[in-house]
């Protein structure tokens, strides 16, 4: 009988439910958009796509234009907060006191963002895997007190190993190691055995942060936790925008290697150097900063894993010569504060800026404030892949060529292998370094960490870096991509910049 009916049913009304459907889930889908989405290109996009993909539009925005990350976190977790231990008050930057050239710049950084600059801070370029990865692995080898990881990628290959077993080892001296790692970027490499998973089973304490695919769906599939801490007894960091995997070992000078290899065990590792090699730049830092990059290692553990920690305090005194502070950005209460940070850098500088990234997608209000610093008279450097990893950012970046060369600027390809350094100096004393990319992604969607620095001499080596990538890149005159489909194609997908 019952078969019978649903045999008679009209396909009439069959179609006249979906359509019902469809109008309520837009309508409702819509009014979020408009009352919550504070870019109006992204908001008319997600209308776009919620009245011309009937019921798939509503789901994809319901997956991945959503920012639930604030209302989760003050629901199940009212004491979410960053709360930065100040340092003492000899460490703390009178901004009067400051060079004067500094000055504006200082304080308007403190309108974006209000965490303090402290004085005293040492900060040494690691350059790839074959500087950084052995002087990470000594640390966590010396720590007594308490080693805290945060990492997007941590392949198990044989970097990864290296790294489990020091992990692994300091847990078995009693000191307290605690592993976090993005709930999507775990998934990352070839390997089938999960860094995390391994380190559990041997006792470690570990967390995702955001897991992709739980019991409570999908609904944060695309907001990532992008920052790499590494804090060791609160006496040493490193920061940067650098993974754990083996592709970042591109191989070092003869002496190098070995004194890699009888340091950290590396040795079997620089072996490994395949299809993926990837350059970058990672920052080993020492001083009062350290306190405020803890604390934004204690907060995230908190939401990830529910449990507080007890950050150990910067005791050490003076360690170098730069001021500097932890910047954050994400789609929770520092939402947009890294876009405002670089609009009002571009602003002020007076005659040079340099930016190395591996994703340069910004938007607009970025490409004009770029566009009146060269009007200026400022000189504007812009070093991208040639290559990119991610074949689709790589079109949309090509398609921006012609309007970055209108502009004045001037820019730069590097060759092989890909270069994920993220770099970016303005004149001769201010600095940022970190985990951020200049793209939507990085600026809206991604947790984001990064030093603001102010330092003369931390300037002249990071120009130095960035001016040996310049000689191995090959300067863009003119926009090489003629052919009419390939043009058609890379600006195809340069409207999806908001989304990449």
């Amino acid at each position: 009988m019952n078969g019978d009916t649903l045999d008679n049913v009209d396909p009439g009304t069959a179609f006249s439910l979906v359509g019902v459907l469809h109008l309520v889930l837009a309508i409702a889908a819509g009014t979020h958009v408009v009352l919550n989405k504070q870019n109006e290109a992204a908001a008319f996009s997600w209308l776009g796509i919620i009245v011309l993909a009937p019921l798939v539009g509503a789901v994809l925005y319901w997956l991945f234009g959503i920012n639930r990350i604030r209302r989760r976190a003050q629901a199940e977790l009212p004491d979410y907060t960053i709360s930065v231990r100040e340092s003492a008050a000899d460490q703390m930057v009178d901004i009067d006191t400051m060079p004067e050239a500094w000055q504006p710049h200082m304080r308007l950084g403190m309108g974006v963002h209000d965490t303090r600059y402290v004085s005293g801070n040492r900060v040494e370029p690691l350059i790839n895997g074959d500087q950084a990865y052995p002087a990470m692995i000594d640390a966590i080898n010396e720590a007594s007190h308490s080693v805290y990881l945060s990492s997007y990628i941590f392949e198990y290959d044989q970097v990864g190993v290296q790294f489990v077993e020091a992990l692994v080892n300091a847990h078995h001296r009693g000191v307290a190691v605690r592993v976090m790692i993005d709930g999507l970027g775990v998934g990352y490499g070839f390997s089938l055995v999960r860094a995390d998973r391994v380190l559990r089973r041997r006792g470690v304490r570990t967390a995702r942060f955001l897991s992709t695919w739980s019991s409570s769906g999908t609904r944060f599939i695309n907001l990532r936790n992008h920052r790499k801490i590494l804090s060791v007894d609160g006496e040493l960091a490193f920061i940067g925008g650098m993974n754990i995997r083996a592709g970042n070992l591109l191989g070092a000078a003869p002496g190098e290697v070995d004194n890699c290899s009888t340091t950290s065990g590396l040795g079997n590792a620089f072996q490994v150097m395949g299809k993926h090699r990837t350059q970058d730049v990672h920052f080993k830092v020492q001083g009062p900063v350290i306190n405020q990059i803890n604390a934004v290692f204690a907060a995230d553990w908190q939401f990830a894993a529910r449990e507080k920690l007890k950050p150990p305090v910067w005791r050490g005194g003076h360690a170098g010569s730069v001021f500097l502070r932890a910047l954050l950005d994400g789609p929770d209460d520092n939402y947009q504060k890294l876009q405002l940070t670089l609009l009002g850098a571009i602003q002020i500088a007076r005659s040079r800026i340099c930016i190395v990234s591996p994703y340069f997608l910004p938007d607009k209000t970025v490409f004009s404030a770029l566009q009146l610093a060269v009007l200026r008279g400022v000189r504007v450097d812009i070093c991208v892949p040639e290559h990119n990893n991610l074949l689709i950012v790589g079109w949309a970046m090509r398609a921006n060529r012609r309007r970055l060369l209108r502009i004045g600027v001037h820019l730069h390809e590097s060759i092989a292998p890909f270069d994920h350094s993220k770099l970016f100096i303005v004149d001769d004393y201010w600095s940022m370094v970190g985990s951020s990319n200049w793209d939507s992604r990085s600026l809206e969607l991604n947790f984001e960490i990064n030093l603001e620095c102010y330092d003369s001499t931390m300037n002249r080596q990071l120009a130095a870096i960035i001016e040996g990538k310049l000689a191995h890149s090959r300067e863009i005159n003119e926009c090489s991509d003629r052919h009419f489909l390939l043009r058609l194609r890379n600006n195809f997908f340069r409207l999806f910049s908001p989304y990449l």
